[in-house]
């Protein structure tokens, strides 16, 4: 019976997270830190050793619009670039979609984040700067935050009907 449900409850996210999806906006909530950094040969640790931060885009395909805002903790400023990369962790790709260095912004929807959308895992949000010129701290992009939020929720009715 529990295997059931636990089958039925990742069916039900699976089956909202594309509606969730497909209905508005797309949030994404990046943790960043300089241990995600990784130099030209692929060593992870490469950026500031004590800088991190949270990056969150709010993707809206209806309307076509990005809106943006890095916040950080230990890494000097101003920024000299702010980017979203396509790799894996622990890789290194080309940047796809350019921030121009800003904090906090919105901007047209690029095609690229088209891609983004349908693959989140394999990009990464980079953030430069004077002394980490490869980048001070990085995070993967991971699944938006509603599909997060309806997992945690399935996992919490199931704990509950357990008690």
């Amino acid at each position: 019976m529990k295997k059931t449900l636990a089958v039925c409850a990742v069916a039900v996210c699976l089956l909202f997270s594309s509606a969730a999806h497909a209905g508005g906006p797309v949030v994404f909530n990046i943790a960043l830190n300089g241990f995600n950094e990784v130099d030209a040969g692929g060593n992870p640790g490469a950026g500031d050793p004590d800088g991190s931060g949270l990056a969150v885009l709010i993707i809206d395909p209806n309307t076509l619009t990005i809106d943006w805002n890095f916040t950080v903790s230990n890494i000097l400023l101003p920024l000299t670039g702010a980017h979203i990369h396509q790799a894996p962790a622990g890789v290194n790709g080309a940047v796809v979609v350019n921030f121009n260095a800003q904090l906090s912004g919105s901007g047209l929807f690029d095609p690229d984040l088209a891609n983004v959308l349908a693959n989140p895992t394999g990009f990464y949000v980079n953030l430069h700067n004077q002394d980490y010129p490869g980048g001070a701290i990085r995070g993967q992009i991971p699944e938006p935050a509603t599909l997060s939020l309806l997992g945690l929720g399935g996992l919490l009715v199931m704990r509950r009907r357990r008690a």
